[in-house]
């Protein structure tokens, strides 16, 4: 599960890190506008904000999905663990068999997401920098340690 986490921080960290190399073009291009706390937060949600959010809700998916097959897995070893010596070979190959369905889904999840960020990236790049700060996905990358 650890390891998950560091590759899906991982490639969250180098989208953001290409993306992010543009930026400053961009950034010259648009005058900074100053608000208001309290303005800002009564702003209606915009197109941007459900886009996000949706992003937000696919990651959450895709967490929770990778949470569940970890379950199923860490059952079926259980399973192959105590299995009867007769049995074992039937639970092994249980548990094979879901380790490669779970890494044939999680690469093709991987590879949809991949796809998805860099399309959201994108869309924040032209909605102006100050988008892309605001986009819940990002707010995890303030997190990271160097």
């Amino acid at each position: 599960m650890t390891s998950r986490k560091t590759v899906a921080t991982a490639l969250i960290v180098g989208c953001v890190a290409v993306v992010m190399s543009a930026v400053p073009a961009f950034a010259a291009q648009k005058p900074p506008v100053h608000e208001h706390p309290a303005a800002a937060a009564a702003k209606p949600a915009t197109a941007m904000d459900t886009k996000c959010q949706g992003m937000m809700a696919e990651h959450e998916k895709m967490m929770a999905d990778m949470t569940a097959a970890d379950q199923r897995l860490d059952a079926l070893v259980a399973t192959m663990n105590t299995a009867a010596d007769a049995d074992k070979g039937i639970a092994t190959a249980a548990v094979v068999t879901e380790m490669a369905a779970a890494g044939r889904t999680m690469r093709d999840a991987k590879a949809k997401m991949d796809q998805d960020m860099m399309v959201h990236m994108m869309e924040h790049m032209q909605a102006g920098k100050d988008s892309m700060a605001s986009c819940p996905m990002m707010k995890p990358m303030g997190d990271v340690k160097h």
